[in-house]
């Protein structure tokens, strides 16, 4: 029983220390804010449509897009959900670029060296050239990605 009590006192001593830290130190304020009042008219923002007038390249061409990226010749890819990473030319015609066989390609990015960098979710981060695909990194901490 008098492990009990003191275990009780302990914890009781505990919660005043915590409650007067944060009574006393907390760096938030309890003053409350008052923002200013705002006219009927300013809270309704003015209609705006201009991405209706957007192009959407590639739409219908391409199995669920994720990510894209410029070359230094100003050549657009991206990485399809069917394992393709497609080209659209400054001509704007698509080209089947590289086909790799997952679907799980996300984010790209061009390096300063050339190429495409392409993460992919089961595969890891990996390098297309024209040449051909390297794995730089399939492993992290020592466990496959």
């Amino acid at each position: 029983m008098a492990v009990f009590k003191k275990c009780l006192v302990f914890l009781l001593v505990l919660l005043t220390a915590f409650a007067l830290q944060i009574i006393f130190f907390s760096p938030i304020s309890p003053d409350i804010l008052e923002l200013p009042l705002t006219s009927p008219s300013a809270s309704v923002p003015p209609s705006n449509n201009q991405l209706q007038k957007v192009i959407k390249l590639g739409e219908g061409l391409l199995e669920g897009p994720e990510d894209v990226a410029v070359d230094e010749d100003g050549a657009l890819y991206t990485a399809t959900r069917g394992g393709w990473i497609r080209r659209l030319h400054r001509n704007g015609s698509w080209e089947d670029w590289k086909k790799f066989e997952s679907n799980t390609l996300l984010g790209i990015a061009t390096p300063k060296r050339g190429g495409l960098i392409v993460c992919d979710a089961d595969k890891g981060l990996l390098k297309f050239t024209d040449d051909g695909v390297t794995v730089l990194a399939s492993h992290v901490g020592g466990s496959e990605i």
